[in-house]
């Protein structure tokens, strides 16, 4: 284990990592527009600061948490975002500077063990009974 528990990490490491998953989540289940995806991707992010990131990652957090900033645009009181204004590259590169800050966090936590063991993940148990194959011997 390191002598600093927090590798860097300031503030809430457990909820930066939270806030991570739920954006990463939102990426991998692919439901929606990419507009739309790139509005929910941004909103857990939201309240995150680059200088709460280890230093050699604030480049690359200043770069994910400022999407949000970059692409609102202000019609009298209403607030809007151009994410479909983005380039196949700029987003391309947000995921992967996402996916390395969320990499990122999983593994400190992980160098910090037990400190954060009761991030395990645990099994859920499942919402619907397993449905049973039959074979087609049975069907005929």
């Amino acid at each position: 284990m390191t002598d600093d528990p927090q590798l860097g990490w300031t503030g809430d490491h457990v909820g930066t990592l939270t806030k991570l998953q739920t954006a990463v989540r939102v990426l991998a289940e692919g439901r929606g527009t990419t507009v739309d995806r790139l509005e929910k991707v941004t909103l857990p992010l939201v309240g995150l600061r680059p200088e709460s990131f280890p230093e050699l990652m604030r480049k690359r957090a200043a770069r994910v948490l400022a999407l949000r900033g970059n692409a609102a645009a202000h019609i009298g009181n209403f607030t809007y975002f151009r994410f479909g204004d983005m380039t196949p590259t700029e987003r391309v590169r947000f995921v992967d500077d996402l996916i390395a800050l969320y990499e990122a966090c999983l593994i400190d936590i992980g160098r910090t063990w037990p400190h954060w063991d009761f991030m395990y993940p645990k099994e859920k148990p499942s919402k619907n009974p397993a449905r049973r194959m039959r074979s087609k011997s049975s069907r005929l």
